[in-house]
């Protein structure tokens, strides 16, 4: 990410929206060949300093017209972001500073041509510091001022894996330098639920969960009060939110982004469909072999008047929030929920358990194996009477026939 540092962030204004800078390929076609010259210069400059290292890239980012400072500075983090470079340990250029300084004292004042009154030869006295100290003078030279962070050498770099790469995370960090300004965001989202839960939960931010028409869910997230002065940890919070959001399907965002002191609020606006590209993997399509398999068999023999969805509703109960696996609809409206548990350490089975108690009131059905009869005895009564069993796959015969026995009555009711 990019710091809150105004000199990289990047953004325009208009009819009460801020814009994060953008940069793509209709456009800044321009830029590619130039992210290209970026990587290589990096990767060519091990063992410079940073200094060294961010001239030779300013350099390089010079000869486009339309490079602003910001935009130069912008690209340098990002290429600083997957760097190493070496720092100063143990205080050990201060160390030699001293030792260096002291050495040359008595000699001074150094020149560079001796003459009758000034006879201290600079690289006569470099030569002799060396000697005392035991080391080449350019190894001296590169160690005296390692502890500046101008000075710091580099070391490694990892870099992107195309210069497109480096374009499009540049993209997603500027969205994330202007939500940094961001007291309240409010997400839509009707598909990786349980992936956009999970981001929400890590960002240890207050929210809020409604379901609305279409299978579609609105989260309000915000910190503890929005007035505060200290929201800007919390614009943090949802900034981190987004190259993991990015990686999900059919969402949309609007956060509300204070400028100056406080005393203007703009939006800002992102989709799916934005084509922002995520530098996270895309969230998984399904936890284990066993869902995966489930639907693969029930798209190959759906049951009459029943349709199948993955994650696409969130049960709440109290602060405890439950996404079971699938969703079995009746063309009629009735739910049933699917929960397979496929994973069988001790502490998965006990969170499981006090999950599907919290939630008993619910038409949860679960598909689980035999073997594992009696570590789920703990259930209510009613949960077990909706257990389907298999012994090590899944055999969709048994779900149908348990859909078959509901009668249309049921349905409707």
């Amino acid at each position: 990410m990019l710091t809150s540092d105004e000199a990289l962030a990047e953004y325009d204004f208009r009819n009460g929206a801020i814009l994060p800078d953008r940069l793509t390929r209709p456009a800044h076609s321009h830029y590619l060949p130039v992210a290209e010259k970026l990587l290589k210069t990096y990767s060519d400059s091990l063992g410079s300093t940073r200094q060294q290292v961010h001239q030779r890239a300013e350099a390089v980012m010079e000869r486009l017209p339309d490079c602003t400072s910001r935009r130069m500075a912008a690209l340098i983090k990002l290429l600083d972001d997957v760097s190493g470079y070496q720092g100063d340990r143990g205080r050990k250029s201060a160390k030699l500073r001293q030792q260096v300084f002291q050495l040359a004292a008595v000699r001074h004042p150094l020149v560079n041509t001796p003459n009758g009154v000034f006879t201290a030869d600079q690289w006569t006295v470099k030569r002799d510091i060396a000697q005392q100290i035991g080391k080449p003078w350019e190894e001296i030279e590169r160690s005296l001022y390692s502890d500046v962070v101008e000075f710091h050498p580099l070391t490694a770099f990892e870099g992107y894996e195309s210069a497109t790469a480096l374009l499009a995370r540049y993209n997603v960090a500027q969205v994330q330098a202007c939500l940094y300004r961001a007291t309240r965001m409010t997400l839509w989202a009707k598909a990786d639920l349980k992936a956009i839960v999970r981001i929400i939960k890590l960002s240890r931010l207050m929210h809020t969960i409604r379901r609305l028409e279409n299978h579609e869910y609105q989260f309000t997230l915000s910190g503890p009060s929005s007035t505060l002065r200290s929201t800007r940890r919390y614009g943090v919070a949802m900034a981190k939110m987004i190259p993991s959001l990015l990686a999900c399907q059919d969402w949309r965002m609007a956060a509300n982004i204070s400028i100056g002191n406080g005393t203007r609020q703009l939006q800002l606006t992102l989709s799916s469909n934005d084509g922002l590209t995520s530098p996270k993997p895309s969230a998984d399509e399904f936890d284990s072999e066993i869902e995966a398999d489930l639907m693969k068999k029930w798209q190959a023999s759906p049951v009459e008047g029943w349709s199948l969805r993955r994650e696409s509703e969130i049960l709440v109960s109290r602060q405890k929030l439950f996404l079971p696996d699938f969703q079995l609809q009746h063309v009629s409206g009735k739910m049933i929920h699917i929960e397979v548990i496929g994973y069988w350490t001790p502490e998965y089975i006990a969170a499981k358990l006090k999950t599907l108690n919290e939630f008993a009131s619910e038409d949860i059905w679960i598909i689980a194996q035999t073997a594992r009869e009696q570590d789920l005895s703990s259930l209510p009564k009613s949960m077990q009477k909706s257990v389907i069993w298999y012994k090590s796959k899944i055999q969709l015969k048994h779900l149908n026939q348990r859909l078959n026995s509901i009668s249309s009555d049921d349905c409707a009711s």
